[in-house]
């Protein structure tokens, strides 16, 4: 996806304020580690070129930035993605808790269309859907991932999609209260087999304004949840 390159260091300075004043979530990548790590915006200095950034959500996550110094951050701005690379100047702790000082970035590239995160659900979180198609037949499975577009999905065996297949009915049961309804089109899917199932991932379509403010609320309070539960030991 191609967004505009913001240069004006004022601009910038205002997107990141924003970021920083709505406690959006920092998806950071370090090149060369597969794994994504999470953080917040402490603090900006746009006179003195840096960043202040709170803890990463692991242990791990501490030692490899130190290690390679090299950082590729995804947030939001009133729900529209915002991307930017930096690097590393320092680290202090302050009380304990790690904080991360680094460039001020020279360009920001702002998608102007909303992205959206994908949420890996833990071991603790059980969200069911139901899938039919035309004939009204039901296949049962479980989210693993969620994003306020779409889900990746762990499909009970014998049941199977195929790529590009418009599931007619998906319904979500987020809660014992709370049930979406929506139309799945398949994005991916694998080839399954009779003892693991099938993993797909869909984007959900015809979703109602109330059903989709409902998706949004439950990513941003697994967000939370997900960074809230994470033990200091970790970071």
């Amino acid at each position: 996806m191609t967004g505009k390159k913001i240069t004006n260091l004022r601009e910038s300075a205002r997107l990141l304020d924003k970021v920083r004043g709505q406690r959006s979530l920092l998806q950071i990548s370090i090149p060369g580690v597969p794994e994504v790590f999470f953080s917040f915006i402490i603090n900006i200095s746009l006179d003195d070129q840096f960043i202040l950034l709170d803890e990463l959500s692991a242990k791990h996550g501490h030692e490899l930035l130190l290690l390679h110094k090299r950082l590729n951050i995804q947030s939001k701005v009133d729900g529209i993605g915002i991307q930017f690379s930096t690097n590393l100047i320092s680290s202090r702790c302050d009380d304990g808790i790690p904080v991360y000082k680094v460039e001020y970035p020279q360009n920001i590239l702002y998608f102007q269309k909303r992205q959206n995160y994908r949420i890996n659900l833990g071991l603790g979180t059980n969200i069911p859907i139901k899938l039919k198609r035309d004939d009204g037949t039901p296949m049962y499975g479980k989210v693993f991932n969620l994003s306020e577009s779409g889900a990746g999905i762990a499909l009970a065996p014998p049941y199977t999609v195929q790529f590009s297949e418009l599931v007619p009915y998906c319904e979500i049961r987020l809660s014992d209260n709370q049930n979406v309804t929506c139309q799945l089109e398949i994005r991916y899917a694998n080839s399954g087999d009779m003892d693991n199932g099938q993993k797909l991932g869909g984007k959900f379509i015809g979703l109602s304004g109330e059903h989709q403010r409902v998706i949004s609320k439950t990513v941003i309070n697994l967000q939370r949840d997900m960074m809230r539960h994470i033990p200091k030991s970790d970071l």
